[in-house]
């Protein structure tokens, strides 16, 4: 290991803006996409469908994922992703200024960096236990939690409304050099990422019959570790819940807390704070608590501050909430993922966390289309009483839920 106990050296702060960069640049672009949609579609359902769309390549890649970075050196996939995503941003650039963008191209481009982002997030999870020591992975996780919030909920969400107002093609465009800056950040890593020894036994007969092999080790392997296996099924209900109930948030904002709809990004910047400060003192609690106290410490939190949104119209009460739910979130995702990569042989810890990104990825995509349905549903219901002037309800940003990003 390339770090000392009790703290978080060189090169790990290299490898933390490798990581901060793209999901500031994934939470610029997934706050241009949507303004982007309305230009071509007034439809809610086809709006918010962007969101569920990015969440749809872990149902196709599954553990396949995990595969390729068990198999591969870590950071090349990093990399490989981080160029293929900065690409296609850079076409759909080219596209807009051509005038040649339309919904179709949004949502190809929404599924690409979908799949990309599934492959970066698996390897870039799968990477930190090999530049931390397993007593600081907790400080480790906690630390690139924050950072993605700050990238995905806070800062690039902001920038990403900002400089859409200014030209449509501005936030792509940054999203584009965000990842590059990141490719040759991680360029000057240490070569500490290349894949574990294969075990003895015969090859397999053919390449195909060898990724079954590894996907069925990977299964067979969660299937049997409990805890593992209780971790991934948790995530999926939160995800799916998170994405649904956060689709109609918008509503409850102008509806029931009668405020404008700029008092939305307000919420959300305050909930993002208390997941912000989860992450960078988190580790201390779970070092006291323990994990499976932490988790449930933050499993009760999120319940009682989701009730507690529909019991309420108070707009102190649910700022309240909304820091203390993203609190539970970063708590829970911090701890997570911190157990499976002290519980998870590193043989196997690609193919592990990749199972557990579909479950955490595909239901949030469930969710999200759930969701938008109820928005759909209120949002007729209330054009029907002449309430609501027909402008799209959507959900802007990634599921807060465990996972890779």
């Amino acid at each position: 290991m390339v770090t000392q106990a009790g703290g978080l050296r060189a090169p790990f702060p290299r490898y933390w803006l490798s990581s901060f960069l793209p999901d500031f640049g994934d939470g610029v672009r997934l706050a241009a996409f949507p303004l982007l949609a309305v230009h071509y579609t007034r439809s809610p359902t086809a709006v918010a469908a962007i969101t569920a769309v990015q969440g749809l390549p872990w149902l196709v890649l599954g553990a396949g994922a995990g595969v390729i970075v068990d198999r591969t050196d870590r950071r090349r996939v990093m990399v490989a992703m981080n160029i293929v995503q900065a690409a296609t941003m850079a076409a759909l650039v080219a596209a807009i200024l051509a005038h040649g963008a339309g919904l179709w191209l949004i949502y190809l481009a929404a599924f690409v960096t979908g799949i990309a982002a599934g492959l970066r997030g698996t390897a870039a999870s799968a990477s930190v236990p090999r530049l931390v020591k397993p007593a600081d992975l907790d400080q480790a996780n906690g630390r690139l939690i924050a950072g993605r919030i700050v990238g995905n909920e806070l800062a690039g969400p902001a920038a990403g409304g900002l400089l859409f107002g200014l030209a449509a093609v501005l936030p792509f465009a940054v999203n584009a050099g965000t990842l590059g800056i990141a490719v040759l950040l991680l360029l000057t890593l240490p070569g500490v990422f290349q894949p574990e020894p294969r075990g003895p036994g015969p090859a397999p007969a053919s390449r195909a019959v060898s990724v079954r092999r590894d996907l069925a080790e990977g299964i067979r392997w969660l299937l049997h570790h409990r805890d593992v296996r209780d971790l991934t099924i948790a995530v999926g209900v939160i995800s799916a819940m998170d994405a649904a109930w956060f689709a109609v948030f918008v509503l409850y904002v102008v509806q029931i807390l009668h405020l404008r709809p700029g008092a939305y990004g307000v919420l959300l910047a305050i909930g993002a704070l208390g997941g912000i400060a989860t992450g960078a003192a988190g580790a201390r609690l779970t070092r006291r608590l323990g994990p499976w106290p932490s988790l449930l410490l933050a499993g009760l939190t999120m319940a009682v501050t989701q009730a507690a949104l529909g019991l309420t119209s108070s707009v102190i009460i649910a700022a309240l909430t909304q820091f203390a739910s993203s609190g539970a979130f970063a708590l829970f995702n911090m701890t997570a993922v911190t157990m499976q990569q002290r519980l998870v042989p590193a043989a196997l810890l690609g193919r592990v966390t990749s199972l557990y990104g579909t479950v955490a990825r595909g239901t949030e995509a469930l969710g999200a289309l759930a969701g938008a349905g109820v928005a759909a549903l209120l949002a007729w219901r209330l054009r029907a009483r002449g309430r609501c002037d027909g402008s799209p309800v959507i959900r802007i940003g990634p599921s807060r839920a465990a996972g890779p990003p």
